[in-house]
């Protein structure tokens, strides 16, 4: 049994799941023999991702940064990661006794502050925040069926429209979509208070995955300017 160097590597029962999931090819030497294995490969990734730390501040003790962060491109452009997600999230839907394609779903946006520049820099004059927005669509347990990031200058209402965009292609089941008043959903009659707490219920989930990336994958510098690994969507 291999322990795990650090909290955000992956342990023996994990890495049994993703293994199968992943390339048999390594992207970084072609058709050169690996050097350094494809999990310590994928801990370097998931200690990057999870610290927030620069891609040249990975320990030493882990694969190369250079060669984690070819891997890391090369599986975002090939849709390895989107599939990985998707396998582990049907999974777990269907240990849950549901149908993989979900019927329902939640919307949430949160603006976070960035110090850094660029074409997606905006100012929510809502939340009074300068930096970038991340719409995030998931189901009802709380599983991201899809990311877009862009603006915080972006309303909700664009932005729920980008996201929503093209879902069907991938979700085609999903006839209803819980949102806050921002994203202009119908007013819930007065005797429908049962309907209502089930709304909010359903928004928490969504809220709740923001918060967890918000304390677990948001660098101090700001947002990411690309969705994160494995993401359905587009950047606004």
């Amino acid at each position: 049994m291999r322990k795990p160097g650090y909290d955000s590597s992956l342990t023996d029962a994990q890495w049994a799941v993703v293994e199968p999931l992943l390339p048999r090819a390594h992207p970084s030497v072609g058709g050169r023999p690996r050097v350094h294995s494809r999990r310590l490969v994928v801990d370097t990734i998931s200690y990057v991702l999870a610290s927030g730390c620069a891609w040249r501040s990975a320990p030493r003790d882990l694969a190369p940064w250079t060669t984690a962060y070819r891997v890391f491109a090369a599986w975002t452009a090939d849709g390895t990661w989107q599939r990985v997600r998707d396998v582990l999230r049907d999974r777990v839907r269907e240990r849950d006794g549901r149908d993989p394609q979900p019927s329902a779903a939640s919307l949430d946006s949160q603006s976070v502050k960035t110090s850094e520049g660029g074409e997606r820099i905006g100012y929510d004059a809502g939340k009074r925040v300068r930096g970038r927005k991340r719409h995030v669509l998931v189901d009802t347990l709380g599983l991201i069926l899809g990311v877009a990031v862009g603006s915080a200058s972006v309303q909700d209402r664009p932005g729920a429209r980008r996201i929503l965009t093209g879902i069907r292609r991938a979700f085609p089941l999903p006839e209803l979509v819980w949102a806050d008043g921002a994203t202009s959903i119908p007013r819930t009659p007065p005797s429908s208070t049962g309907r209502a707490d089930k709304r909010r219920r359903r928004s928490w989930r969504c809220r709740g995955m923001l918060m967890w990336q918000a304390f677990r994958c948001c660098p101090a510098g700001g947002w990411r300017r690309e969705p994160s690994a494995g993401s359905r969507g587009a950047d606004a």
